[in-house]
């Protein structure tokens, strides 16, 4: 009888255990099945230094799950945007599908550049856009995505962006990342801080006469930073705080430092 007893409790907790297990793998759909996808449209010619080309590479959920399905779509909406951010809306419009696929966008780009070509033969260059997107952090609670658009139409250099993104693992619907954030005004505070200590700057020194630039001659938090495994990572474009040439602003601060003001347990 004893034995008997023993039999059941430990089938007990063996079926306790795969039930857990099955339901983890379930809400981790998006990230157990995944792939990178790339997709490459037109082609720069380096011998003429002519062409118009865009280059795609994404890592994607791959499950037929909901929340995959809607991760891959958010992506796709964004891949789009960043292409169309070249071109103006007349052409868009007169493009059928040029804002909801990513072929009919190239070839607005493409059309773009043959037009320009045709008005100025001598035009040096190739156009391209570059889209790279992967994973940054994943947990049980959240998906961290970056974006990188590297983009060049002529000028003297190339231009290009980083933003990051958070999804629910479970959902995979977008989240805000001030929904992870207690207490924006410490935030603010740390992240001054941890600038001044970068930039070597004294705390009685004048930013906007050290020539960086700021939104209402305040400090501001970039547009851009997201949840590491060490801590939160702060991510400022170029031209968005400082000069073209000083290139990102990038720096960590650790989640010791930000007790109470990050909501570190949605993020875990």
């Amino acid at each position: 009888m004893r034995f008997l007893s023993g039999l059941l409790i430990l089938s007990g907790i063996i079926c306790f255990s795969a039930c857990n297990s099955s339901k983890k793998e379930e809400t981790n759909t998006a990230i157990k099945q995944a792939k990178f996808t790339k997709t490459e449209f037109g082609k720069c010619d380096t011998t003429g230094n002519n062409g118009a080309t865009v280059k795609i590479d994404l890592w994607e959920p791959a499950g037929t799950d909901s929340a995959s399905s809607q991760i891959r779509t958010f992506l796709s909406g964004k891949v789009i945007e960043r292409i169309n951010e070249q071109a103006d809306s007349a052409s868009i419009a007169a493009t059928p599908g040029a804002d909801k696929n990513v072929k009919a966008a190239y070839e607005v780009f493409a059309a773009n550049y043959k037009k320009l070509k045709a008005e100025f033969p001598d035009a040096p260059g190739c156009w391209f856009i570059e889209v790279k997107g992967d994973t940054v952090m994943v947990s049980d609670k959240i998906v961290q995505y970056q974006l990188d658009h590297f983009a060049f139409t002529g000028g003297a250099h190339p231009n290009s962006f980083r933003s990051y993104y958070l999804f629910d693992v479970k959902t995979g619907e977008e989240k805000n990342v001030k929904t992870f954030v207690a207490d924006s005004v410490a935030l603010l505070k740390k992240v001054e801080t941890a600038f001044r200590k970068l930039e070597k700057i004294a705390d009685t020194t004048n930013l906007e006469d050290a020539g960086y630039f700021l939104a209402d001659h305040k400090f501001f938090l970039p547009a851009n930073y997201a949840f590491t495994k060490e801590g939160v990572f702060f991510y400022y474009n170029p031209y968005e705080i400082a000069a073209y040439a000083r290139g990102p602003v990038t720096f960590t601060i650790p989640y010791a430092q930000l007790e109470g003001i990050v909501k570190k347990e949605l993020i875990f």
